[in-house]
């Protein structure tokens, strides 16, 4: 038996399902439209719960997104990440995986500093490095 399932949303988001790490990597393959970012993240919620028997563990990789629209940050925020809990029936641990010049736009004053817990329902942490992100993720059991 395979350590790994795939799919793919159009041309913008690989996810893969580790299982010998207990994980789900989602990979942006390019930059996204607001619409793409919450179709991607809608699937990858679809396909923690259903693929892989509800993964509460993921690696966001974000290095080839660009930027975020301050929209799409509140999306996440207020809607998004209190409705994993309900899905996925567990506390969240996402990792994002950002390029180091990345860090810079993600500041922002009126989010708290990372890594964050998220009411009962996720936890947040970012990363410049893959090994660190998933080092911290499997250290969530």
């Amino acid at each position: 038996m395979s350590d790994f399932s795939t799919s793919s949303l159009a041309d913008f988001l690989h996810l893969t399902h580790r299982s010998d790490l207990g994980l789900v990597a989602a990979r942006w393959t390019r930059p996204t439209s607001s619409s793409e970012l919450r179709a991607g993240y809608q699937t990858l919620l679809r396909y923690a719960a259903t693929s892989c028997d509800s993964c509460c563990r993921w690696l966001v990789d974000s290095r080839r997104r660009v930027q975020v629209d301050a929209r799409d940050v509140h999306w996440l925020t207020e809607e998004f990440y209190p409705a994993l809990r309900q899905h996925l029936h567990a506390h969240v641990y996402l990792a994002f995986l950002l390029a180091p010049y990345q860090l810079d736009q993600v500041q922002d004053d009126t989010l708290p500093s990372l890594p964050y817990t998220h009411g009962d329902y996720c936890s947040l942490n970012q990363f410049t490095d893959e090994g660190e992100a998933v080092r911290w993720l499997v250290a969530q059991r």
